[in-house]
C-alpha cells in the first residue's frame, strides 16, 4: 500500500494550526503533535543538527550512501531525515508507524549575516511521489545550539558550539503505513542538492 495523499496534508499542518481555535486544532489528525508543532524554529534546527553532529563521517546520516545509517541516534519524538554533504543521493528508510518526520529541504549554518546571505538564494521543492508536498517553513537566521561528537561533519569537534541556522524546512505529523518515494531538492546559489528516500511506515516500530 503506497502512503498517498493523506501523507501530503500533513506537511502544511504547522501552518493551519495558526488559523485554528484549539479545540479544532487539538482535534485535527493533520496536525503534528504538540511538541514537534510547536517547537520554536531555534529548537528545530538546535535538535536536527545536533542530531547530525552525533555521529562521524562513515556513519553519518548526511554521508549515508543508501539509508543504511537513517535510524541511527533518533529521538524519542520525531523522525529526522538528512539532504546530503553535497550533490545527489538515493536512500531507504523504514520509519515507525506514529512519529512525526522533519528534515531540511536546504540549510546553513554560520554568522547572522552569512546565514541570511545563503537563505536570500534558497529554493527547494518536495514531492511525494508524483504530488507535491505544501507546507514548506522559511526559517530566517537565529540562534542555534549545536551539541556534536568529536569529528563530527558539522562542527568537527566535540562539545557544544554556539551558530546561527537558517534553510528550508519541512515537519510533518505522523504518517500511515504504506510506501512511498520522498523526493527533497534544494538549491542555493551554486550550491544544488537533491534526495530521494524510498520510505516504507513499519508498523512493527513505534
Amino acid at each position: 500500500m503506497r502512503i498517498g495523499r493523506s501523507f501530503i496534508l500533513l506537511a502544511a499542518a504547522v501552518l493551519l494550526v495558526g488559523g485554528c481555535t484549539a479545540a479544532e486544532a487539538e482535534d485535527d489528525p493533520r496536525r503534528p503533535p504538540r511538541s514537534i508543532a510547536e517547537l520554536s524554529t531555534a529548537e528545530i534546527q538546535s535538535r536536527w543538527w545536533s542530531w547530525a553532529a552525533s555521529s562521524r563521517p562513515a556513519t553519518n546520516p548526511m554521508s549515508d550512501p543508501d539509508g543504511r545509517f537513517c535510524a541511527d541516534n533518533q529521538p524519542a519524538d520525531a523522525w529526522y531525515l538528512a539532504m546530503p554533504l553535497g550533490g545527489k543521493a538515493e536512500r531507504r528508510c523504514a520509519i515507525p508507524q506514529g512519529r512525526p518526520v522533519v528534515f531540511p529541504v536546504i540549510n546553513f549554518t554560520g554568522t547572522k549575516d552569512e546565514c541570511a546571505a545563503k537563505l536570500a538564494g534558497a529554493e527547494g521543492k518536495v514531492m511525494l511521489d508524483s504530488t507535491h508536498v505544501e507546507g514548506v517553513e522559511r526559517m530566517e537566521p537565529t540562534a542555534i545550539r549545536i551539541k556534536g561528537v568529536e569529528g563530527n561533519p558539522v562542527t568537527q569537534k566535540a562539545g557544544t558550539v554556539e551558530t546561527y541556522g537558517c534553510g528550508l524546512w519541512v515537519r510533518l505529523g505522523p504518517v500511515p503505513g504504506g510506501t512511498g518515494t520522498l523526493t527533497v531538492d534544494g538549491t542555493a546559489g551554486s550550491l544544488s542538492l537533491s534526495v530521494t528516500y524510498k520510505l516504507e511506515v513499519d508498523k512493527g516500530k513505534v
